[in-house]
């Protein structure tokens, strides 16, 4: 029997599939990590398509069948991407996803770090580095990642521009590849 479901969330990745279908990945505070199913998404009549950008902060109507939940009607709440964000902010938005993506488990409920990758993002969106930095930190050790001392230092230092890297490596270290979004440092 179909279960509905309301619920905010991030959309945190998408990926093409047949007939116009987005398969799309949310975190949510209360389910966690979920793929959705939007049907028809990628028509040019569909109102959804809009709203289901990375980075994007929706309200969603989901629908759980058969282990899937199916994505009937989305509300944008905040948008990242808009005419005023530059390809700087637009790449550290997709490095950022990128991880939130790799390292977070389907259905993993974390209320919490819901709160940092919203806080994050909109640390991107502002251009505050720094603020984004600790928000960055604060989601690796919340997954239970101890951070090396190299960045603690590096970021107590204020010296970002190095410490950005460092953690970027960090994460590489841990997901044991090459981010595909790792252009961005180079």
């Amino acid at each position: 029997m179909p279960k509905f479901i309301t619920t905010t969330g991030v959309v945190i990745n998408k990926q093409k599939r047949k007939e116009g279908d987005l398969l799309t990945t949310i975190f949510t505070p209360n389910l966690g990590k979920i793929n959705c199913i939007a049907k028809g998404a990628q028509s040019l009549k569909s109102r959804r398509l809009g709203h289901l950008e990375i980075g994007t902060l929706i309200k969603a109507s989901l629908y759980e069948k058969n282990s899937y939940y199916w994505l009937s009607e989305t509300e944008s709440i905040s948008s990242f991407l808009h005419t005023s964000s530059s390809l700087s902010q637009i790449a550290l938005l997709f490095y950022f996803l990128e991880i939130v993506n790799t390292l977070l488990p389907l259905g993993q409920k974390e209320p919490q770090l819901y709160q940092i990758i919203v806080k994050a993002i909109e640390a991107i969106s502002l251009n505050q580095f720094s603020l984004f930095i600790k928000q960055e930190i604060s989601f690796l050790e919340k997954l239970g990642y101890g951070i090396p001392k190299e960045i603690i230092i590096s970021f107590e230092n204020k010296d970002y521009k190095n410490t950005q890297p460092l953690i970027k490596r960090f994460c590489e270290s841990i997901i044991e590849k090459q981010l595909k979004s790792s252009t961005l440092f180079h």
